[in-house]
Parts: structure tokens; C-alpha cells; sequence
């Protein structure tokens, strides 16, 4: 149970092979679907560099064990990453909440990720320390490769990701193969700055498409210059099948997650409107 950053170097080269656990809730899960009962886990839990959310004058830090529940209801969240929080209430039940934590979740890189669209979105960047000590910071997108793939060392760990303060709004939905506890069939984070009602400088990054979160340039070029209130909804939904198509074109869920992105890109885009309406960013 290491509870700084020396500790954790040392106990991470004496203990070759062990497994790192903060909420543990899909480790667990791996452990029992292999049968394996003998381990050694490196308990996260107490690392103050992990813990919190905190800003500074340009930037948000975000601990890598900072929970679901915790991301759900910080102000600080809600002002500067509203689909994070979003995202973030939406992950399984209110007991997994509690215990999942935003590194997990993106270094376990599911494609179904609630949160690595809106990592990815942000432009986040994760503090990695190694059992040196030391620490490189990586873009999130560089080392998030694919389904259960990234290229973090065996010796890794995520201490925390520092996301750039922008006025951006930003709105997440989901599809679940169920109506509670739903693993996303498909999700979307929309991220827009909005000038006299216009979207600029959209990013939107669809999830559980590919192998990852990717960037749908093609939504974002149709998005882009487009007034909130009053969408061309012709072009824009042209664009999301267009996009679907050109991600998995050989793919017969291609037929099903056309008219599913195109609702939940609708509901993102409901959720930055009811932003700039003042209803539900920051405190």
C-alpha cells in the first residue's frame, strides 16, 4: 500500500508481475473469468498524487483514482469538463460508481469506455510514472491503442491526467444494451465552443464503433458553423451515416448504430444547449 510516489517506485521493481488496484471492479471481474487465485495486488488506494481534483491558473488535475461518483458531482468538473461529469454518472450502478476510478477506466481501454470519448475530446494528458520514479507526460490518445491494448509499460501507472481549462461546453449520451447498469453499445462526446449560437472548433469522438474512440471528421465538418437551436438536420444526419459507413463499413451493426449515433449526437447537442442556457454547468 504505497503512499508516495517513492514507495510505489520501489514496491513496483520488488514485485515483479504484481497487479496495480484502485477500484478494482474490472479487475475482478478478469480474475474470476480466469480462475486465478493467487496474486499479489499493489493497493493505489492511498496514493496522495492519485487522490483529488484540483486546478491550476490553465490547466484541470484529475487523480487517476479519483472516482465515477466523485467526477459526477465536483464543480470543477461540471464547469470546465460538463461531459465528463455526464459521462461519468452514467458509468454501471450507483456501488460500481463508487468505487470505479477514471484510470481504470481509461487504461483498461474497453471500447465501450464511457469516458475515453471525452478524454479524447479534451485533448487530455496523463502523468506516468515508471519504477524509476520518474515521470513523461503522454497524450491519452497516444498510448490507448485499441480493444484491451495500450502501450503503458508493465511497470506504469497513471498518477493522474491534467486536462487544459478551455470555455468549450460539451455533452455526452449513450446507447446501452439495457435501460440501467447499460454497457454502451455505442456512445458520443460532442466538445464546441459557441459564438452567437454557432458551433466553432467542433471535436466529436464516437466510441464502441472501432477498437477505440476515434474522431468523426465527417460530423465535425457538418457541425461545424451550424446554429445550435436551429440544426440542419438533413445534413447533419447524412454526415453521421456517411461517418458510420466509412469506420466499419464491413460490419453489419453498421445498419443499427447510424440512426443510434445520429439520436445520441441529438441528445449531446440538446445537452450544450441547455448549457448555454445556464441550467446545468458549474455550480
Amino acid at each position: 500500500m504505497p503512499k508516495t510516489r517513492e514507495e510505489l517506485a520501489r514496491v513496483l521493481r520488488e514485485n515483479n508481475g504484481a497487479l496495480l488496484c484502485a477500484g478494482g471492479t474490472d479487475l475482478m471481474i478478469r480474475l474470476r473469468e480466469k480462475k486465478q487465485f493467487h496474486y499479489s495486488l499493489i493497493d493505489l488506494t492511498h496514493m496522495a498524487e492519485m487522490a483529488g481534483i484540483k486546478e491550476t491558473e490553465t490547466s484541470v488535475i484529475i487523480g487517476a483514482a479519483v472516482t465515477m461518483d466523485e467526477l459526477e458531482r465536483s464543480s470543477l468538473i461540471r464547469r470546465y469538463l460538463p461531459a465528463l461529469s455526464k459521462a461519468a454518472s452514467m458509468v454501471g450502478s450507483t456501488q460500481i460508481r463508487n468505487r470505479a476510478t477514471i484510470g481504470g477506466n481509461v487504461s483498461n481501454a474497453s471500447q465501450s469506455s464511457d469516458l475515453t470519448p471525452v478524454i479524447l475530446a479534451y485533448d487530455t494528458r496523463a502523468a506516468v510514472c515508471d519504477s524509476t520514479g520518474g515521470i513523461r507526460m503522454l497524450a491519452v490518445d497516444e498510448f490507448v491503442k485499441g480493444l484491451g491494448r495500450t502501450e503503458l509499460g508493465e511497470t506504469d501507472v497513471i498518477l493522474w491526467f491534467e486536462v487544459e481549462k478551455t470555455a468549450a461546453f460539451s455533452g455526452f449520451a449513450k446507447v446501452g444494451s439495457r435501460k440501467a447498469v447499460a454497457i454502451s453499445k455505442i456512445n458520443v462526446c460532442v466538445k464546441a465552443d459557441i459564438e452567437d449560437g454557432i458551433l466553432r472548433n467542433v471535436s466529436v469522438f464516437l466510441g464502441a464503433v472501432g477498437p477505440k474512440a476515434r474522431r468523426s471528421p465527417f460530423i465535425e465538418l457538418a457541425l461545424e458553423g451550424m446554429e445550435l437551436s436551429r440544426r440542419d438536420e438533413r445534413v447533419l444526419k447524412e454526415a453521421v451515416y456517411a461517418q458510420i459507413e466509412d469506420d466499419i463499413p464491413d460490419r453489419s451493426s453498421k445498419h443499427y448504430k447510424k440512426p443510434a449515433a445520429y439520436g445520441i449526437i441529438c441528445d449531446a447537442l440538446e445537452e450544450i444547449k441547455s448549457q448555454t442556457e445556464g441550467g446545468e454547468r458549474g455550480e
